[in-house]
């Protein structure tokens, strides 16, 4: 069982664009990132309940695997929100371009944030993998819809400069590459 997948549809778009506007370009780059990014839940997900209860070292390697998880998350629409967007409203010269999108990660914010705090706070000993799953499938659906419909506006960028896409798209892939090794999580004694 998958909590939640890329459809065939928006695969299909991604394989097969409609031009060499830096619209297609930059959906499918965020389309392959997001795609990481649900690979690695439904990884969560699915190892969740087989981790021996008694192994606790495996346990802590676990947690601190979802930790990981929750921090690249956080790096990704983080970064979204103050470099990309900012950009794609200069360029598009429309107010609130993409507040939907900002609008959708508050959507899942709070349920992730439960999972995230489960995650760096949970000893050891006290883990419980359905509760990792029930967290998990109380956010898994607006996080999904959002990296749904995060394609297809970018997608839709496709009537503004493809040059200035572009260019906004490669400053943040340079701002992400610039700040991906920090560690938030917590140490076990």
């Amino acid at each position: 069982m998958y909590v939640c997948q890329f459809s065939a549809e928006v695969l299909h778009h991604l394989m097969y664009p409609q031009s060499s506007h830096a619209a297609y370009y930059v959906a499918t780059q965020m389309a392959l990132a997001h795609n990481g990014i649900l690979r690695g839940l439904n990884s969560i997900y699915l190892q969740a309940t087989h981790i021996p209860r008694e192994d606790l070292d495996a346990i802590r390697d676990f947690l601190t695997y979802c930790q990981c998880w929750c921090e690249s998350m956080h790096h990704h629409h983080d970064a979204e929100e103050k470099d990309f967007f900012p950009s794609i409203e200069l360029i598009s010269d429309v107010k609130g371009i993409m507040e939907r999108n900002i609008e959708q990660h508050r959507a899942f914010t709070p349920g992730f944030d439960l999972f995230q705090e489960y995650s760096r706070t949970c000893l050891p000993r006290d883990y419980d993998g359905r509760k990792i799953r029930s967290l998990i499938e109380a956010f898994a659906e607006p996080l999904t819809q959002h990296l749904h419909d995060e394609i297809e506006t970018l997608r839709g960028l496709d009537v503004y400069d493809s040059g200035r896409i572009r260019q906004a798209y490669q400053r943040l892939e340079k701002s992400l590459m610039a700040t991906d090794n920090v560690r938030r999580t917590l140490s076990y004694k």
